[in-house]
């Protein structure tokens, strides 16, 4: 009688996001992390659009995070992608998002400012540039990647997105290099 080969399950994550880009980008990093040979998966939940400030982000993330877990299976950790610059028009709302992600486990991972200014922060020479909106991040993105164009899928990032950029990024933006670690990277 012959035994089926054990199959060992995925560690899971849940990586809320708050648009296609932030999708197209944590679907680039399971490619990675694939490739990494790290023994994952990262559940992405793209938000459609309009679905409001950070609080309302956090709170959709912990119901959505909830019932797929139930459908699912329990994650390892829950993550989520944020543009710090909805923080500052609703400071108040980001704060309670703040207090409702920590009392709950769900870890933000604020882009400062934006998911554009994160990009640009991927790319040799940039990882120190801070715009201070999201009008001149997206411009500096495009001076700096010209066939930059919103929202990127994953095949799309990988010509510019690799190991190293994700490495890069990391060493200046220390909440995406804890996600990473929480994954397996070595960062």
């Amino acid at each position: 009688m012959s035994r089926r080969p054990h199959i060992q399950q995925r560690r899971r994550f849940y990586v809320g996001c708050e648009g296609q880009s932030e999708g197209g980008y944590v679907a680039q990093l399971q490619h990675l992390c694939d490739a990494e040979g790290l023994h994952l998966h990262l559940d992405i939940d793209t938000f459609p659009a309009g679905v409001g400030d950070p609080l309302d982000r956090v709170s959709a993330a912990l119901r959505r995070s909830a019932l797929r877990a139930r459908l699912r299976g329990a994650y390892r950790a829950r993550f989520i992608f944020l543009d710090s610059d909805q923080a500052i028009a609703h400071p108040q709302r980001a704060a309670d998002a703040r207090r409702a992600a920590e009392r709950t486990g769900l870890v933000l991972i604020w882009q400062e400012t934006c998911h554009e200014s994160l990009l640009l922060r991927h790319l040799d020479g940039h990882q120190a540039r801070r715009p201070v909106d999201t009008a001149s991040a997206v411009r500096s993105l495009i001076q700096a990647w010209p066939n930059y164009a919103k929202p990127m899928d994953a095949h799309a990032l990988s010509l510019r997105i690799n190991r190293d950029a994700v490495l890069r990024a990391s060493a200046a933006e220390p909440e995406l290099a804890n996600f990473l670690r929480v994954l397996g990277w070595n960062v």
